[in-house]
Formats: structure tokens, C-alpha cells, sequence
């Protein structure tokens, strides 16, 4: 197969109370900056010849693949690159959970890949099913694309294309925008971080 470019990108920045916030599937729009900063991505994708865009259903991926796609691009919205459920923990700052759930954050720190918090999903689930679903759109495309989804997925996408642990993966600086760069022909010969500035 020929070789294709693989952009993992990350959404733009979406309205959110504090930075500190564990975001989960909650839909949130993107900010005025995000907005701006999707437009920054789309001049940056617009000689990259992209075949299709597949995205994550959540707002501030959807928002954030329109803008670069600006009508030119196909877009397929596809669940599994959806953000990692986080159950009755989403929307919480990560001092609230500790303060109301200490055992269930003490338990997850021990077993940070296979915890679920209630009504959720671990991180193990998440990566796997990222991983399915990118397997097969890279094996099913003849050209270049991008994939539209979030910090957590992106780096347990990393995670199980690398062989780096869960926890190791989200030790991986991933801002607003940024995009992971794979080179694929029926395996990964190369990872590269991009970050476009604004």
C-alpha cells in the first residue's frame, strides 16, 4: 500500500470554567480562540491534500474539524474517537473529586489503566476502541487524513502504537491544537508533534 500522512489533531480550545476541569464526553463548544485557532489549522491543512477528516461527535472536535474542512473536505463523525467517559466525575475539578471521592481517586492512581469511575470507562476501553477504529480507516484510505479528537485519546492512540504505558502516554504534552504526525503504509514508520502557534 502506498504510503498515506496520518494528522492526529486535537480540538481547539472550548469554553470551559477552569483548566483544571476533568473533561470527559460532556459537549462544550469552542471558545472564541479555539474558533480563531481552527482557522490557523485550516490554512495550515490547506496544501496537505487531505482526503477526509473523521471526528470525534463532541462539539469542540466537530467545530474544530468544520473550520479546517470550510466546506471543501469530507467529514465522517465516528463515536469511537469520542473523549474517555468519565462518569459522575465529568465536569468536576480534579480538587472536587478528591475532596468527594478520595478512596475512588486513590484506587484509580493505583490502577490508572483499568479504573472505571461509575458510569464511565477505563482507559484501557478508550484506547482500544480508538485504536479499532483507526486501524481501520488508515487501512480502508488511499489518501491523506485527519483525525479531530481529544488530548485522552490521542495519547492512548500513542500509547498503543508505541508501546508506552498508559500512564507514561499522559505524561505527553498535548495543547489545544496540536497535531501528531503518523506516516503509515500498513505500519507506523514515524511520529512526529507539531504545535501551530497564534
Amino acid at each position: 500500500m502506498k504510503e498515506i500522512t496520518v494528522y492526529l489533531v486535537r480540538h481547539c480550545e472550548p469554553e470551559l470554567p477552569s483548566d483544571h476541569i476533568c473533561l470527559g464526553i460532556r459537549d462544550i463548544p469552542l471558545s472564541l480562540k479555539g474558533i480563531s485557532h481552527a482557522l490557523k489549522l485550516k490554512s495550515y491543512f490547506s496544501d496537505k491534500g487531505i482526503e477526509a477528516i473523521y471526528s470525534s461527535p463532541l462539539k469542540r472536535a466537530r467545530k474544530t474539524a468544520e473550520i479546517i474542512a470550510d466546506n471543501k473536505i469530507r467529514i465522517e463523525i465516528k463515536n469511537d474517537f469520542s473523549e474517555i467517559n468519565m462518569g459522575k466525575w465529568d465536569g468536576m475539578t480534579f480538587a472536587e473529586i478528591k475532596e468527594k471521592y478520595p478512596l475512588e481517586y486513590e484506587e484509580r492512581g493505583k490502577d490508572f489503566e483499568n479504573y472505571v469511575v461509575e458510569g464511565g470507562e477505563s482507559m484501557s476501553m478508550c484506547r482500544d476502541r480508538a485504536l479499532r477504529q483507526l486501524k481501520d480507516i488508515m487501512d480502508n484510505s488511499e489518501g491523506n487524513i485527519i483525525i479531530v479528537a481529544h488530548a485522552g485519546v490521542n495519547r492512548l492512540i500513542i500509547s498503543g502504537l508505541t508501546g508506552m504505558s498508559i500512564k507514561d502516554s499522559f505524561l505527553y504534552q498535548l495543547k489545544y491544537g496540536s497535531i501528531i504526525r503518523l506516516k503509515y503504509d500498513g505500519d507506523i514508520s514515524k511520529i512526529d508533534n507539531e504545535e501551530i502557534h497564534i
